[in-house]
């Protein structure tokens, strides 16, 4: 007789624990898949006009330059916590109840001659938080999900347009 409450008992304790307020799913994190993205653009005009090109394409997108070291050819520049920034960057997908926080984007741009012709080399990191979402609507960080993110080639594309124009 003891036996049987004694199961009794750890079944119900095992069903308990299986259930849960939400499911799995809610909570889920996956990491994104790298796209393969061109980021090199050769263009047949001077460097000078690509370096200006870039410092206003960066301006008008709200990315501020960090670097800019134009005998060095290298530029960076950097957008802070934005929501922008994952037009940019994809940082995963999500359950319902996750969420990724403002991320911060860096752009690397390398601009050399060659020949006649001026090369762009740009490089797009990037990085955000992820928070789970409580039913009041309250974020709560979720500092054991460790986000990825990776460039969606959108920000590249976009630049290259405008420093060739």
């Amino acid at each position: 007789m003891k036996m049987k409450y004694g199961v009794g008992l750890i079944a119900v304790l095992l069903a308990g624990c299986a259930s849960d307020n939400g499911s799995n799913e809610d909570y889920r994190y996956t990491a994104p898949q790298a796209l393969a993205t061109n980021n090199t653009q050769s263009m047949q005009i001077p460097v000078d006009l690509v370096w200006s090109r870039a410092e206003k394409w960066f301006k008008d997108h709200g990315l501020q330059i960090e670097n800019s070291q134009r005998a060095a050819g290298l530029m960076t520049a950097y957008l802070p916590q934005a929501a922008d920034g994952l037009k940019w960057l994809d940082c995963g997908s999500m359950g319902s109840k996750v969420v990724a926080g403002d991320p911060n984007v860096q752009v690397n741009l390398i601009i050399t001659q060659s020949g006649d012709n001026s090369v762009a080399t740009v490089n797009v990191k990037g990085n955000t938080q992820l928070f789970y979402i409580e039913s009041s609507g309250d974020r709560v960080p979720a500092p054991s999900l460790k986000p990825v993110c990776v460039s969606r080639g959108s920000l590249e594309n976009g630049l290259f347009a405008a420093l060739g124009n």
